[in-house]
């Protein structure tokens, strides 16, 4: 691959004013320097491997868009891993729950546990609700939910994490008075 020298001038001044930024961004999202170092070359590595031929306007807002892209791709490779590593003590742990008889309870108190959080999914704004239920219970991705809401993916984020909190809150609040 060549690229012209303008391009890796280009290149080469985003990469010393931006990259700081990234590896922030990256790092305030993961906690994680090493993964946040590794995604910012991976922004830069896209930008050279692009196949389309328009120039970029604005550096910046370019890489923080492949920044995230980069980071939902990070996140769905996690969440897929994790997905697939579940323990054989985990699979025989839920078999063993759902082949024991439950004491009553103990179904007594999951329903009162579940009832709980659907009071606290009620009483969450309209556009929060949705997004949150999209993610948890439709299994949508922050993307799909942000075209489909029409919002952006940042919008999502923020949704769905305070939504979290306010359920976390919610059934906190309600255990503490029953």
């Amino acid at each position: 691959m060549t690229i012209d020298k303008s391009l890796a001038r280009k290149i080469s001044g985003a990469y010393q004013s931006t990259y700081g930024q990234l590896v922030r961004f990256f790092r305030s999202r993961l906690g994680n320097s090493n993964d946040a170092d590794d995604l910012s070359q991976d922004v830069f590595t896209l930008w050279l491997n692009r196949k389309a031929q328009d120039p970029v306007k604005e550096n910046r807002a370019y890489l923080f868009k492949i920044a995230s892209n980069v980071l939902i791709d990070h996140w769905r490779r996690n969440h897929q891993q994790s997905q697939s590593h579940t323990s054989i003590d985990e699979v025989s742990h839920e078999q063993n729950f759902e082949q024991t008889t439950a004491d009553p309870s103990e179904i007594l108190e999951h329903q009162q546990r579940i009832a709980r959080l659907s009071e606290a999914i009620d009483l969450l704004p309209p556009r929060r609700r949705e997004a949150f239920l999209l993610y948890r219970f439709d299994g949508l991705s922050q993307s799909e939910i942000a075209e489909r809401m029409e919002i952006s993916i940042s919008m999502v984020e923020k949704h769905i994490a305070a939504a979290l909190v306010h359920c976390k809150k919610h059934l906190d609040d309600q255990s503490k008075y029953p």
